[in-house]
């Protein structure tokens, strides 16, 4: 793991530049249409749920199911992993997007999340990943502006305490808590608790937006 120096350095630095990805006009046509139906719904008073880093879609469909009266949009790169998805409810969308680039149009259109989930995203356990993990990614600032709260999920418990230590040095408030083996919400959940793998979970809120 990074020395917690060098990456609040890493933090910092992020924090004081903005991120410039180029977006091709080829996914900007993709998103354009999602980002229109949240500001739409962001306008009628909805809650807004975003489910980063989705895979097949089975927590977007949950996580629609739990809460009807909010609007839940599943974002994955991968079509592969998108063609598998469930039959969604009608307050769930799934967009095929880098999640990078999404970001940036949502926080262009003015979008803010009641909730942004981060479900067992890839740890980039190597040092010099650090780059690549969300907390460490120049897109944080980004994804802490269109967020509300944040809920990560992993099996990493030191990618879990990193990521609280970062959004506490950005002002945010954290609960980090191991979950019950009957907290799941879709089945590669339930095969970690079936093998009795320890699941960690984040919940991070910003006093200024909650």
């Amino acid at each position: 793991m990074m020395e917690r120096q060098r990456l609040r350095a890493l933090v910092e630095r992020h924090c004081r530049s903005e991120y410039r990805l180029p977006i091709s006009a080829a996914m900007e046509v993709a998103i354009r249409p999602a980002v229109e139906i949240l500001r739409a719904a962001q306008t009628e008073g909805k809650k807004l749920v975003l489910d980063a880093g989705c895979g097949t879609g089975a927590s977007t469909a949950v996580l629609a199911e739990r809460d009807s009266t909010a609007f839940v949009v599943g974002v994955d790169r991968s079509a592969v992993r998108l063609r598998r998805a469930p039959t969604l409810p009608p307050n769930a969308l799934l967009v095929r997007a880098r999640l990078e680039e999404f970001w940036l149009l949502v926080h262009r259109a003015g979008i803010v999340f009641d909730r942004t989930l981060l479900l067992y995203p890839n740890p980039y356990p190597k040092q010099w990943q650090v780059g690549r993990r969300w907390y460490g990614h120049p897109i944080l600032p980004t994804i802490l502006a269109t967020s509300r709260t944040l809920e990560l999920r992993t099996t990493e418990q030191w990618y879990a305490e990193d990521f609280c230590y970062v959004l506490e040095f950005c002002q945010w408030q954290c609960v980090c808590v191991q979950l019950s083996a009957s907290d799941t919400m879709t089945p590669f959940e339930r095969k970690y608790a079936a093998r009795q793998i320890p699941r960690w979970q984040v919940i991070a809120t910003h006093e200024a937006r909650s």
